[in-house]
């Protein structure tokens, strides 16, 4: 597939950013991220005419202008020498692409969502970030189709948004599209930056390293669990008194053996040690409470450790019942040093650090989980109806997996990463072939 840059411009606030805005410091949640942008693309059936084209651009870019001085941050750059965000103004990235191919099936496109394809949708690397100052913090690539279909691939960074802002950030801005020209009809959404008063950082100083590249590149793809694979994956449970295995749980269980089941296989089945971590979403779970809208970074890290002997296999009923423990485990940890934010902040470098320690060493071996399952990614609707795929952009990390809700709302799609030789071992678990597709 060849990808054509029709054109690339700033996208700016409708209103200037108030003076007193002008800087926005990062949290010390936000400081301890490395600097990585969060890529999402939406798929939507074909829309595209000759005469409405010019005119969905057009109101795609005035819909974002108009929904900026929300978003403030995001226009801005980050200065990373200073460790805040100048908020004056300088632009959102958007870009207007082209596919040139006559033979770009896009339904198929939709169906195997190729990494290697899905990244030409979108205009941002990985990495692509704080290389200079004049990077944008958001950068958005709308590429059409000949027959009518379109992309909209957007690239943010963490280093000020996690998962649950960007679902905000969509929402907000697909309301506003289908509201224009009156964008304030029926946003509901009041993003509110306040998690760095809240949890303040130490100002610039080194952050987390972060790998540029991998030899060889992990391979990424999409496994998609329906709601009956579920079904038949919770029915072998035996569930405990007063608890419910959700579908995120009962998949990242599933997903969880085959992953050590492939780390046993390269290890000649030897006693190995597993660090699981999940990611887990702060928000609505605190006292007291944080704004129902805080933009930022707010997701801690629970990490469950396993250990596996040729006698003792770890289970997918180990596994959800201990995944499950640790979250809640880290639920308490996390509101009882929130009374005192000394605590917090070492809490917090307490369960990273314990986490980077143990990888470092290479004789555990950690999966990582992030779910984005409840930020309603298939229910972004500019005005011509919701999409029919949604694709995760790859990150340059292994043993990392992100769940995201599937269309029917029933299911998860988990977009796995591992090396080409680990995927090879992971395709082959029984439970994985049966359960997903």
């Amino acid at each position: 597939m060849k990808i054509n840059i029709v054109s690339s411009k700033l996208i700016k606030p409708c209103t200037p950013t108030p003076q007193n805005l002008n800087k926005y410091k990062i949290s010390f949640l936000d400081e301890r991220l490395p600097p990585v942008n969060t890529r999402t693309i939406f798929f939507y059936d074909p829309i595209l005419s000759n005469n409405r084209k010019q005119q969905i651009m057009l109101q795609l870019a005035e819909s974002l202008s108009e929904i900026l001085p929300k978003f403030y941050p995001l226009a801005g750059r980050y200065i990373k020498n200073d460790g805040f965000v100048d908020c004056s103004d300088q632009g959102v990235e958007f870009v207007e692409a082209e596919a040139i191919d006559d033979d770009v099936d896009f339904n198929d496109l939709v169906s195997k969502m190729e990494m290697e394809e899905l990244n030409l949708l979108l205009s941002r690397t990985p990495h692509q970030i704080d290389e200079s100052p004049k990077d944008p913090l958001l950068s958005i690539q709308v590429t059409e189709f000949k027959c009518g279909g379109l992309a909209i691939g957007v690239s943010v960074s963490h280093r000020i948004f996690d998962g649950y802002s960007f679902g905000m950030f969509v929402d907000a801005w697909s309301t506003a599209n289908n509201n224009h020209p009156n964008p304030c009809g029926e946003i509901k959404i009041c993003p509110c930056f306040d998690l760095a008063t809240m949890f303040p950082g130490y100002g610039p100083r080194p952050g987390p390293s972060v790998t540029r590249s991998y030899r060889p590149s992990p391979i990424v793809k999409k496994f998609s669990f329906n709601k009956d694979a579920i079904a038949s994956a919770r029915s072998k449970l035996v569930t405990r008194p007063n608890s419910y295995y959700s579908r995120v749980r009962v998949v990242s269980a599933v997903l969880a053996k085959a992953l050590i089941g492939v780390d046993r296989a390269k290890h000649g089945g030897k006693s190995r040690t597993y660090l699981i971590c999940q990611a887990v979403n702060m928000r609505g779970r605190t006292t007291p409470p944080v704004h129902k809208y805080s933009c930022g970074n707010f997701a801690l890290m629970s990490a469950a450790q396993f250990s596996e002997t040729r006698e003792n296999i770890i289970g997918v009923q180990e596994l959800v019942d201990n995944m499950g423990d640790s979250v809640i485990k880290t639920l308490a940890d996390i509101a009882e040093a929130l009374s005192q934010s000394v605590k917090l902040h070492s809490t917090i470098k307490e369960i990273s650090t314990n986490i980077m320690v143990k990888k470092s060493t290479g004789e555990v071996n950690v999966i990582y989980f992030t779910d984005w399952s409840k930020f309603g990614l298939y229910d972004v609707d500019f005005g011509w109806g919701k999409p029919v795929g949604v694709g995760i952009g790859a990150v340059l990390a292994t043993n990392a997996v992100r769940l995201v809700s599937n269309k029917e709302g029933d299911g998860i799609e988990a977009w796995v990463h591992l090396n080409s030789n680990d995927m090879a071992y992971f395709e082959q678990d029984q439970d994985i072939k049966l359960l997903a597709t």
